[in-house]
């Protein structure tokens, strides 16, 4: 095979840690959760990513960093069940609560996370990950999704490098590397032997969510792990040049769809 001689797995990890977009830790996303879940139930990607996937209604779906719930409610009304997993114990508690309001009792819960023992699992037919593949080494990640579910996998992965507008970046002085592109993704599935199929979903905002301009600094913070006082004080002066006026608003954001069977 003409890749073989290419080490993704290795280039994926280097720029992983060499990027400013540093994963989050759990009591970070327990500390999100609220907010999160407010933000992100009933949004029109969920139903763009569920139109994507070859489901029947017989499955059980395994849904890795399900988050407060946003894609497995509702799979679980399309479904046989869901597994739900995340590292964030109130996520879970999120998804529990959210479950309960909708009425749904086909999902199962396990406080567990990408690089847990998944050996306490049932089995699955189908396996998503839906905007959460932010791992240290995606080709451990990609191996063990595939390996547990046994018809096929979904996933959605930031395109473009960065989860804050470039603009943005480019007015407040903040220079960074960004995050590895979703391209690694098919590319080590390619090498695996499978056939990855891709499609673009484009959401109607970015990863800025903000009612006031402590929110807008807040959050920028919160996507780049820290600012300085000239960029905190540049971050403000673009909101009330370009966000108040609804001038400039964040470019949406656009996640990659990659999907493949995982019988080969």
């Amino acid at each position: 095979m003409f890749l073989e001689p290419i080490d993704f797995a290795r280039m994926y990890r280097e720029h992983k840690a060499a990027t400013d977009f540093k994963g989050k830790t759990s009591s970070d996303w327990d500390e999100k959760s609220r907010d999160m879940a407010a933000s992100v139930i009933n949004s029109p990607y969920v139903n763009d990513f569920i139109s994507r996937m070859e489901i029947t209604g017989d499955e059980v779906v395994l849904d890795i960093g399900c988050g407060p719930g946003t894609l497995a409610i509702p799979l679980a009304k399309q479904v046989k069940e869901v597994i739900a997993i995340d590292f964030s114990a109130q996520m879970l508690a999120e998804l529990e609560a959210y479950a309960a309001r909708e009425g749904v009792t086909n999902i199962k819960t396990y406080h567990i996370g990408w690089e847990d023992d998944w050996s306490i699992l049932p089995p699955v037919d189908i396996a998503v990950a839906s905007r959460s593949v932010e791992v240290k080494d995606i080709d451990t990640a990609l191996s063990k999704m595939s390996t547990h579910a046994r018809k096929a996998c979904y996933v959605t992965y930031k395109a473009g490098g960065s989860f804050v507008d470039m603009d943005i970046l480019d007015f407040i002085g903040k220079k960074i590397i960004g995050k590895p592109d979703f391209w690694y993704i098919p590319v080590l599935l390619y090498q695996y032997g499978y056939l990855p199929r891709i499609d673009y979903i484009a959401t109607q905002r970015g990863s800025l969510r903000y009612a006031n301009e402590e929110e807008f600094v807040e959050s920028l913070i919160w996507s780049l792990g820290g600012l300085d006082e000239t960029q905190v004080a540049k971050a403000r002066e673009y909101y009330q040049l370009f966000i108040l006026s609804n001038e400039r608003n964040p470019k949406p954001f656009t996640w990659a769809f990659i999907g493949w069977e995982t019988t080969k």
